[in-house]
C-alpha cells in the first residue's frame, strides 16, 4: 500500500533549476525520512534472458522488500520502465511541500534494491558526493523525440554500475536504494528533468511513456 504524503515527516529547501553540468552537487537540503533500513540483497541481477515465476520472486531477486502494485506495475517490454522492477510504494511525490518545491518522487523499496535504469542512454552525472543529493547518476534519453535527463539520488555508497559516458540500456541495473546524501531513510529520490533542465512530475510522466 501506498502511505499518505502528510503522514511522514519530510525535509526540504528550496529547489533550483539545475544544468546537467551541475546538476550532480546541489546546493540545498533535499529529502525525507522514509522507512526504516532494511537487509540489503547480495545478489545483482543482469536482465538479459531471465524469467521468474511470480510477483514476489521477481522483487526477491531485485533486492526490492516492499513491493506493491497499488500505483504502478512494470512492465519489462517497453522502452521506457519504471526504475523498480516491480511496483514499490511511494511516499513524497512532485508540488510544494512547506513552500519549497520537492522536483521528484519519493519510491521506498527498502534499502539496498536494484535501481533500474527508465530508458536507453548515455550517463552524464555519476559521483558519490552529490551533496544533499548523496550518491546520484543523471542520465540523458531521448524520448519521443524529445531530450529528457533522469535522475537517482540517495543510493548506497559503493553501489553505482555506471560512470560518465557509460551508454546504458533500459532496464539496466545502476545501483542499490540508500540513505546518503539529505535522507533521513532508504528510499530513491527519482526526478525527470526536460531538456535536462525543467523538472516535471515523474508520476503522470511515467504513467504516460511507460506503456507499450
Amino acid at each position: 500500500m501506498t502511505v499518505d504524503a502528510e503522514a511522514l515527516p519530510h525535509e526540504h529547501a528550496a529547489a533550483t533549476t539545475t544544468t546537467l553540468a551541475s546538476s550532480g552537487v546541489p546546493g540545498g537540503d533535499i529529502q525525507a525520512y522514509v522507512t526504516p533500513a532494511q537487509t540489503q540483497p547480495s545478489l545483482v541481477i543482469n536482465r538479459d534472458g531471465y524469467s521468474t515465476a511470480t510477483l514476489v520472486d521477481l522483487a526477491g531477486t531485485a533486492g526490492i522488500t516492499n513491493y506493491s502494485t497499488a500505483v504502478f506495475t512494470n512492465n519489462p517490454d517497453c522502452a521506457v520502465q519504471w526504475p523498480y522492477a516491480v511496483g514499490v510504494p511511494m511516499t513524497y511525490g512532485f508540488g510544494m511541500r512547506d513552500g519549497r518545491l520537492h522536483e521528484g518522487t519519493d519510491f521506498i523499496p527498502g534499502a539496498g534494491a536494484h535501481i533500474q535504469t527508465i530508458a536507453d542512454g548515455v550517463v552524464s552525472v555519476a559521483t558519490d558526493n552529490g551533496g544533499a543529493y548523496g550518491v546520484t547518476i543523471v542520465i540523458d534519453h531521448v524520448v519521443d523525440g524529445q531530450p529528457v535527463s533522469s535522475r537517482y539520488a540517495h543510493m548506497e555508497y559503493d553501489s553505482r554500475h555506471v560512470e560518465v559516458g557509460d551508454t546504458v540500456s533500459v532496464g539496466q541495473y545502476i545501483g542499490r536504494t540508500g540513505d546518503t546524501g539529505r535522507s533521513f531513510g532508504a528510499h530513491l529520490h527519482f526526478e525527470v528533468l526536460r531538456n535536462g533542465t525543467s523538472a516535471t512530475d515523474p508520476l503522470p510522466w511515467l504513467q504516460t511513456y511507460a506503456a507499450c
